[in-house]
Parts: structure tokens; C-alpha cells; sequence
């Protein structure tokens, strides 16, 4: 083996969340910083979740479960030399291919599936930070999307498309029987994304050490949906069309030769009506929402990353009343690290503290979650190329 070459191959995995760990990575992203040109990664691993008061009628439980999330990518594929890539993990599954030939003019046309089979609604409001449910429930969607899109100038990127969407609904251990849960519907709509990059490499790692990635999406959405949804007297039918922008931040400061602070962010402003995107149980609840971590990523000779972080949330959600607005602000912290064996075996590792009863569900046929969350698995990567 060429010992530069799997040195840098070996350094680009070290101590940045690897790309690929979310299916926001694919779907809120759209040029980011990949440290592969060609790369079929699998993880695999445990995953648990401590509440501060367990509650299972409300999904808070001690408990943990079996955790996997596999991602390709290949951007010389056959004869157009293309990028096709695909993800699939608890959060959901993904697949695109990329062609920079097939409208010319330097226009890049993107065709993606994007499905979310184990969605889960935790649609409620707030009461002294306790999170008090309405109904909670789950869903599934699926989504086809063509992206036209280019840099209008340098580091600047400008994408346009239409989407088509198919939503599904059913009831679970949680909905109570008062609860009315929504018909299906399908949906269609356009979607506009700006994205400024200005990372800088470290050439010396193979990874990102100055500058950011900034993602900015906007887009409008019609569907078909009928019927109310709700209980308790709160019932309301979905309009006819929403709107919704979202943000997501990728941002790196070099602090010494061995630490870098990383800042990363996501938040979302979205129709106040927009009853089933306002009540989304992956992320902060609301029409109006921020979550965002500042860490601080360390490196212990070539192996070994550690990265502490401090992270915050901001919910902005109808209140009891279903009339006016509260506003909610939660902390916490932890840390993430990985242990790399080889360039194609890592150890992963975090733990994750919120003072929320709003956290992702660790299951996928159930939604479990509580305040204290964590991780323990192990990467492999194989086929692994630079370009």
C-alpha cells in the first residue's frame, strides 16, 4: 500500500462526524465537504436513551436498541462518470444521481428518492417544560425531487426544483383513542436552495479545518389533504399550501494545530398552520425552531479524536389554547469520539444530554426517547478512494 496515500485516506476520517451519519447530511446539504470520491460505509452499533422520569404512555423510557446506517457513494459512475449515492439509516433512506452533462451549460441536474417509512408526530404543547401531547403518532413519507442547479459565482451555488410527495398515517400505542389522526394525502410543490461554501482543507488531514458551509431552502408546498386531525377541541384541517424555510450550518475555526472549534447548526421558520411539519418528533418542535451545538474537536496523535460540545434548543409552538405562541429554550451537552483501528475500522462513540422530552426516537417500530441519549459502534469503511 502507497503509505502517503493511506495516510491521507486515514486522516480524512479522523475526528469530523463522518459525512453520512444523518439523512440530513443528504438531504439539507448540497455540495458539502466529502471526504470520498468513492466509499460504501456501514455502521453498526447500539444506541440507548435514559429519561429523567420515565413515562412510556409519553414514549419516555429507559431502553435501548440496535442502531445501522449504511452509506455509497461512487462519482465516477459508468460512462457518464456521474455520482450516485445512497444512504439508509433509522432517519430514513435516500438516493440521488448526480449528472453535470446532461443539461450542459455548466447546470448540474440532481434526481432524488427520499423516503422516511419510521416517522413519528408528537403533536402537543408545552406546560412548564413538560411536553403534554395532543396525540402522538406515526407516519411515513416518500418524496421524488429533480434539482436543476449551478454556481453563480465562485463558492456560491443556486439550485431549483419540483418535488412530489406521498404521505401515510397510523395509529400507535400512543395515540389516544380520542385522537383523530390524518388521511393520507399527496403533495407537490418547488424548492429553491442557495448554499455558500468557503471551507478550507487541511491538506496535511484531509479534512475541514477553516471557513463554512451555509445551506439556505426555501419552498412551497399544495396538497390534496381533507378532514380535520386532533382532539380535545382542537381539531384543524392542513391549507391547501404551505410555505417553509430552513437554514443548516456547517462551520469550522482553527484553533491550534490539534484543535478546531466546530460550530453546527440547523433551524427552520415554517406556516404556522403547517400543523404536521410544526409537530415532527426528529427535531425541535414548532414553527419556529433552532438546534445548534458548539464544539470543540481535539486530536490525540493520529487515532484518537475526541470532541466535547455544548448544544441548545429553541421551540417556538402553540400553546394550550391552540390560539398563542410559547417559547421554549433547552440545554445540554456531551461529547463524540472516535478510536480509528485502520483507514477502514473506527470505533464510534457519543453521548448526548437535553433537557427535552422532545428527542429523536431510538427505535424505529416504536418512538422511545428521553433526555439522555448515546451511542456505541463501530465503522467500515471499504473501497475507499479520494478523487
Amino acid at each position: 500500500m502507497n503509505t502517503p496515500h493511506w495516510r491521507l485516506l486515514f486522516a480524512a476520517s479522523v475526528g469530523v462526524p463522518l459525512f453520512g451519519q444523518s439523512f440530513s447530511d443528504f438531504v439539507d446539504a448540497r455540495n458539502p465537504a466529502v471526504p470520498y470520491a468513492s466509499v460504501f460505509q456501514v455502521e453498526l452499533g447500539a444506541i440507548g436513551t435514559l429519561a429523567k422520569d420515565e413515562d412510556p404512555t409519553v414514549g419516555l423510557e429507559d431502553d435501548f436498541s440496535w442502531d445501522a446506517r449504511v452509506w455509497y457513494r461512487d462519482e465516477a459512475f459508468r460512462a457518464r462518470r456521474g455520482t450516485i449515492e445512497g444512504y439508509a439509516g433509522r432517519d430514513g433512506l435516500f438516493g440521488s444521481y448526480t449528472d453535470g452533462k446532461l443539461v450542459g451549460d455548466d447546470t448540474v441536474t440532481k434526481f432524488e428518492v427520499r423516503a422516511r417509512p419510521w416517522q413519528f408526530y408528537r403533536d402537543g404543547f408545552y406546560r412548564d417544560d413538560s411536553l403534554v401531547p395532543n396525540g402522538f403518532y406515526d407516519g411515513q413519507d416518500y418524496e421524488g425531487y429533480i434539482g436543476f442547479g449551478r454556481e453563480a459565482q465562485q463558492g456560491l451555488y443556486v439550485e431549483l426544483g419540483p418535488f412530489y410527495k406521498k404521505f401515510d398515517f397510523d395509529r400507535s400505542d400512543l395515540t389516544p383513542a380520542t385522537f383523530s389522526v390524518p388521511d393520507g394525502f399527496s403533495a407537490y410543490g418547488g424548492r429553491l436552495y442557495i448554499e455558500q461554501n468557503t471551507v478550507q482543507m487541511d491538506r496535511r488531514r484531509g479534512m475541514p479545518r477553516d471557513g463554512y458551509v451555509f445551506t439556505l431552502t426555501g419552498e412551497r408546498e399544495w396538497n390534496n389533504s381533507r378532514g380535520e386531525f386532533g382532539a380535545n377541541g382542537f381539531t384543524t384541517e392542513l391549507p391547501s399550501a404551505v410555505w417553509r424555510a430552513r437554514g443548516r450550518l456547517d462551520w469550522y475555526i482553527a484553533a491550534t494545530d490539534t484543535m478546531c472549534w466546530e460550530i453546527f447548526g440547523t433551524g427552520g421558520w415554517h406556516d404556522e398552520k403547517d400543523r404536521l411539519q410544526n409537530t415532527e418528533a426528529q427535531r425541535p418542535l414548532g414553527n419556529q425552531w433552532a438546534d445548534v451545538q458548539l464544539r470543540l474537536r481535539m486530536h490525540f496523535g493520529t487515532s484518537l479524536t475526541v470532541t466535547p460540545f455544548f448544544q441548545a434548543q429553541y421551540s417556538r409552538l402553540l400553546d394550550e389554547t391552540g390560539f398563542s405562541s410559547d417559547k421554549e429554550l433547552f440545554f445540554g451537552g456531551g461529547a463524540e469520539s472516535y478510536l480509528h483501528f485502520s483507514d477502514s475500522l473506527s470505533l464510534h462513540a457519543w453521548y448526548s444530554y437535553v433537557d427535552s422530552e422532545n428527542r429523536p426516537s431510538i427505535r424505529i417500530d416504536e418512538d422511545v426517547h428521553g433526555q439522555s441519549m448515546f451511542f456505541l459502534g463501530m465503522v467500515l469503511r471499504l473501497g475507499a478512494s479520494r478523487g
